[in-house]
């Protein structure tokens, strides 16, 4: 079967760009027909394994691509700018052109609650688990500072970065589980349960939300970290995460109703800045778990927010870097509860996945064949030579450039 229909993003750094002539020749070479490009990101020590002048990108704090200019005066969240490891102040602007001299849209990757420098800063505007422990790294949208400064740094983006699209990541609160510094928590053996349950937030805003709700935030918590215990003392068992069958589970559904609904506030304060701009195409990283946090925001929090009449024009892009059959089945999932909406596929580029074309190629078909539209690529520029070339080979063969289909 070919797909040559089928649109291809693939995500790079602005300093996977920089310093580098043939950088943008080469991932237009590719045949991806856009790239999302980090104009707002978290720290990271990132590879340039293909980069003729270094190897290693350490950006030590979450910054803003786009020049950090005084519309920030007053605010209180003001993000970092990434000048000391790019070099300049217009990070995203510099590669951006580049890119589009070659041929290729570019959008602008934009991560907005995930940044520990801002967290330990303001540990009073982060998420805080029911044992009253803050989650530095995760910024929680119910509070109104968190809301602005999302919306700030998309209205900057658009306004300085110029994109042909938005990619919005982390658009509602990262949880337990999205990995903070030098992760050293997987021998607790915490299962999906308590992870989710640790990721249930309790700062000022959401416990007075709680309040609003007719919820008493310490009965709340309590009934947290009572579940939670029961697990680890072995005295409770485990519970599915499954919503609306009568379990466990469903007693926690007003606290995640909370989280949904400032997820949604988020979301409608970032698309006021967005509505100044409709020729931006938009797509936002999305779940259709209802308990996600982290960089996918859950369905049920897009169907508060007015992004939900935004569909088919937005594309919704779930992760798919698991197993080819818990990723199809999420697809259908989202695609049964959200029609209208166009659907994305984020795919890995990199380890576990195997370098080898035909591998890729067959995996992505079904991905295509479970409903999606598009291919998300990660990542262009932490991919060494051999698993660009494979990944460029898989999107010949779904193409069918070769005359070849994937499963033959």
């Amino acid at each position: 079967m070919k797909n040559p229909r089928v649109s291809v993003t693939g995500y790079l750094y602005p300093w996977d760009v920089l310093d580098d002539p043939g950088a943008a020749g080469d991932v237009a070479a590719m045949g991806v027909d856009r790239v999302a490009l980090a104009a707002s990101y978290h720290s990271v020590r990132a590879a340039t394994p293909r980069h003729p002048r270094r190897r290693v990108v350490d950006a030590r704090t979450a910054a803003l691509y786009v020049p950090v200019t005084d519309a920030w005066e007053g605010q209180c969240l003001v993000p970092a700018e990434g000048t000391g490891w790019t070099g300049t102040s217009d990070a995203f602007g510099e590669a951006a052109r580049e890119l589009r001299a070659a041929g290729v849209p570019v959008d602008a990757w934009t991560v907005l609650t995930h940044s520990s420098s801002l967290g330990a800063r303001h540990p009073q505007l982060c998420v805080r688990n029911a044992f009253g422990e803050n989650y530095l790294h995760a910024l929680c949208p119910s509070n109104e500072a968190v809301r602005n400064y999302s919306r700030m740094i998309v209205g900057q983006v658009l306004r300085h970065g110029n994109p042909d699209g938005l990619v919005l990541e982390a658009a509602g609160p990262l949880g337990f589980s999205h990995q903070n510094q030098h992760e050293k928590t997987e021998g607790a053996d915490y299962s999906p349960w308590v992870q989710a349950l640790l990721s249930l937030c309790f700062c000022d805003a959401c416990r007075c939300g709680y309040g609003r709700r007719g919820m008493d935030a310490g009965d709340m918590a309590a009934k947290v970290r009572s579940a939670v215990l029961s697990v680890s003392t072995g005295s409770g068992e485990d519970h599915r995460l499954e919503l609306g069958a009568g379990g466990v589970a469903d007693g926690f559904v007003p606290l995640l109703e909370c989280r949904w609904d400032a997820t949604a506030r988020l979301l409608d304060s970032v698309l006021a800045e967005a509505a100044a701009r409709p020729d931006v195409r938009l797509s936002i990283h999305a779940s259709p778990d209802p308990w996600a946090t982290g960089p996918f925001a859950p369905l049920r929090a897009l169907e508060r927010s007015k992004l939900w009449d935004s569909f088919p024009g937005a594309t919704a892009v779930l992760p798919c870097w698991g197993a080819t059959t818990d990723s199809t089945a999420a697809l259908r999932s989202f695609r049964s509860d959200a029609p209208a909406a166009a659907t994305g596929a984020y795919v890995l580029a990199l380890p576990p996945k195997s370098a080898d074309s035909r591998a890729l190629s067959q995996e992505w078909k079904a991905l295509l064949d479970g409903g999606c539209t598009e291919l998300h690529l990660y990542h262009l520029g932490l991919a060494s030579t051999r698993r660009r070339e494979a990944a460029a080979g898989a999107l010949e063969l779904l193409r069918g450039r070769e005359g070849t289909s994937p499963e033959e």
